[in-house]
């Protein structure tokens, strides 16, 4: 499987989820290890701008192409996500983090908030099949300043 991941330079593609110890995400809570990826280039670019300050963009942004063979569990089979649930932050992060600590996968297949159609993969850095994830390519990325 092919994922896509938008990173800084200065840190790294964050493959061990470190930074999910230091601020809760849409599918998971802070202090869990977790990596965000996309299923297309196009989904990173957008949820990295939904989540930046554009004062402030990053200049050492690397855009990431990542393989790896593994299960693949999709969100809708885990639980019941409700009709409007990009304004239910508690359930999502209720399902990802259980969805975690079970280790039944080693990614979670969830759709995205900015672009429901679209989809996000969630890593489990603590699953087996972690090991697995390799990066393929890197390009360094500047975003195109129409989209700022």
């Amino acid at each position: 499987m092919t994922l896509w991941r938008l990173y800084r330079k200065a840190h790294g593609p964050g493959l061990d989820g470190l930074g999910g110890h230091h601020a809760g995400g849409r599918w998971h809570s802070v202090g869990r290890a977790v990596v965000y990826f996309g299923a297309g280039p196009a989904i990173v670019v957008l949820e990295r701008l939904a989540h930046l300050d554009p004062a402030q963009l990053p200049t050492d942004l690397v855009l990431g192409r990542f393989e790896i063979d593994t299960i693949v569990r999709d969100a809708w089979e885990t639980g019941s996500i409700p009709a409007h649930w990009t304004g239910r932050r508690d359930l999502t992060r209720a399902l990802g983090d259980a969805w975690l600590k079970a280790r039944r996968s080693c990614l979670l297949r969830v759709p995205s908030a900015v672009v429901p159609e679209e989809q996000n993969l969630i890593f489990n850095p603590q699953h087996q099949d972690a090991h697995r994830m390799r990066l393929v390519r890197a390009r360094p990325f500047e975003f195109d300043v129409r989209l700022i």
